[in-house]
């Protein structure tokens, strides 16, 4: 009966994050992986002691989930009561948890960022920035630094010490809650790692963040998935502009309460589309004015 009861909770959370730890461990906090990668553990859950109940979730998502063995529908007052009270001990858990791993990011990511420096023209990063178009740009956003020696780490082993263009995901409240990273080789080209874009772990929720290459002015900006492509269109336009990191960040972005004009800058794919019309439908629901600007050819940005 026990092991059934454990089955059936790990096939609850399967069936709604894709994955699930091998073996449910009653009692205990889980975490597990919520994608292909080794070190991704953005999924959690955690099977009450006593098998009738349990809670999961992803801090990726930022969202929770309650498991019952039985209907709820069902259930005696006394027995949602008890429900009530597991679930609630097992937030406070979780959360506690939560503000320690953010608290470990949190003082990482601000040793890396003190090792930082402002941007000068010919050192990595201007010239990584040069290769990729903006050649003659200067000043380039205080927000992006270069890190001389950042070591770049995979699958548990360190690979080297890299140069790299380092920019702070700041939150709506103006706090920074990870730092992206592009590795590069002393003369400005992408190293030769296997993912040369990589954030941080995070010392906060990164919904609604973005990196914040311009402060919005005359009440415009815009934002696109990318540092290139938003200082791209900066470069363009005059238009100041945040890069989202990815399209979930774009989807959820936090706008200024300033903000009146609002234009979105679309990755041409699924993805890069879907974000943008979900932002687009937010925007206007607040009464914003909204564009949303794509390139004609498909996977483009």
């Amino acid at each position: 009966m026990a092991a059934d009861l454990e089955r059936a909770f790990r096939l609850e959370v399967l069936a709604t994050l894709g994955h699930a730890p091998e073996v449910v461990e009653p009692g205990k906090l889980q975490r597990f992986a919520t994608r292909d990668r080794r070190h991704d553990d953005a999924g959690w859950c955690l099977m009450f002691e006593d098998r009738r109940g349990g809670v999961y979730g992803c801090y990726r998502a930022g969202f929770q989930r309650t498991w019952t063995a039985r209907d709820r529908r069902t259930l005696t007052p006394s027995e949602r009561a008890e429900l009530a009270r597991q679930v609630e001990a097992a937030t406070r858990q979780r959360l506690t948890l939560q503000r320690e791993r953010w608290a470990k990011h949190a003082a990482r990511n601000a040793e890396v960022w003190a090792r930082c420096l402002p941007l000068t023209p010919g050192d990595p990063v201007a010239s990584y920035l040069r290769r990729r178009g903006f050649d003659g740009v200067w000043p380039l956003p205080a927000a992006l630094r270069l890190h001389p020696a950042l070591p770049y780490w995979h699958e548990g082993a360190l690979l080297g010490a890299f140069p790299a263009m380092v920019a702070p995901l700041s939150g709506p409240d103006g706090r920074t809650v990870a730092l992206h990273r592009t590795y590069l080789t002393p003369a400005g080209r992408k190293a030769d790692v296997p993912s040369v874009k990589k954030l941080s772990g995070a010392s906060g929720p990164l919904a609604g963040a973005a990196i914040r290459l311009h402060e919005p002015a005359g009440r415009c900006m815009g934002i696109a998935e990318g540092i290139e492509t938003a200082l791209a269109a900066t470069c363009m336009t005059g238009l100041p502009s945040v890069a989202a990191y990815c399209a979930g960040n774009l989807a959820a972005w936090q706008w200024p309460a300033s903000l009146q004009r609002l234009v979105i800058l679309a990755d041409a794919d699924n993805a890069g589309r879907q974000a943008a019309d979900a932002l687009r439908r937010r925007a206007l629901a607040a009464g914003l004015r909204v564009e949303v600007m794509a390139p004609t050819d498909a996977g483009a940005d």
